[in-house]
């Protein structure tokens, strides 16, 4: 188990001032089985009351409008989780269970991701008599040996048929498709959207159900996901767990600044934060 500090900060930078906005942002992890989340801050400029909320998979957000003119606009929150406590986190119901059990958006498969689902098939021939965390362990180790990691090939909108199709992507990508081969093998899956140790921006990996609990598996690093990543949210596919998105009068063009630092809090660290050292 490891103590991690997470800091997310989101800089939106117009070339005119909107005069009004409207914005909803899911970038709040919360505890489960597997994490406990402690000393948030959250900072917004402009400065807003915002209000909070949960969606139908359970992902916490805040929402609210601003009708101060402003050409800036920044998300910052920081604070502290404790992940790692079990390898899983545990299934609400049976319905929730059945709502990943479908491919959905960006995770629907083409001609292609079925052609290489008959190929898993046939190399491995009790592949259909596996318990869903192995045919998972399976999938991620066939994905990287036909799958390449590389930026700028995929856009936000890419699906998992066309970025197999290209055979380069990534997170994003990574996730996608093994979600969609998944779901073809009968599993129940979801795609997750959080930080680890040694990215520069968010990160995205899946979870699927066996035996009535959520497992993580991060393809791109082809691990399981263990005590270094921070769950923020999860979904079908990733337009359901978009971090950002928002409707706003004005503003011209825009470019978007992420910075992401997570790193781990030593015991030594963690008894002077809390006073016990002077």
């Amino acid at each position: 188990m490891k103590k991690l500090h997470f800091d997310y900060c989101m800089e939106i930078h117009y070339s005119a001032d909107v005069s009004w906005c409207c914005y909803t942002i899911k970038c709040i992890p919360k505890d489960d089985d597997r994490q406990k989340i402690s000393n948030i801050k959250i900072d917004m400029i402009p400065e807003t009351k915002a209000e909070w909320s949960t969606d139908s998979h359970g992902n916490r957000y805040i929402y609210g409008s601003n009708e101060i003119p402003h050409s800036y606009f920044k998300y910052h929150i920081k604070g502290e989780a404790e992940c790692g406590y079990t390898p899983h986190e545990s299934v609400a119901t049976e319905t929730e269970e059945m709502i990943y059990r479908h491919s959905h958006g960006l995770t629907v498969p083409g001609d292609k991701l079925r052609e290489y689902m008959n190929s898993i098939r046939d190399s491995m021939p009790s592949f259909d008599d596996m318990k869903p965390l192995d045919k998972a362990k399976y999938i991620m180790r066939k994905l990287q040996e036909c799958f390449v990691y590389e930026k700028g090939c995929t856009k936000i909108g890419t699906g998992a048929e066309e970025a197999f199709s290209i055979g380069r992507g990534v997170c994003q990508d990574y996730s996608h498709i093994m979600i969609s081969l998944l779901n073809l093998s009968g599993c129940a899956a979801r795609y997750v959207t959080g930080l680890i140790i040694g990215e520069g921006k968010s990160h995205a990996w899946v979870e699927v159900a066996d035996n009535g609990k959520w497992y993580g598996f991060d393809p791109t690093n082809n691990t399981l996901v263990q005590d270094s990543h921070i769950k923020i949210g999860c979904g079908r596919d990733a337009n359901e767990c978009q971090i950002n998105r928002g409707i706003m009068h004005g503003g011209g063009q825009q470019s978007q600044d992420i910075y992401v630092n997570v790193s781990e809090i030593s015991p030594a660290q963690d008894i002077i934060s809390r006073g016990a050292l002077f």
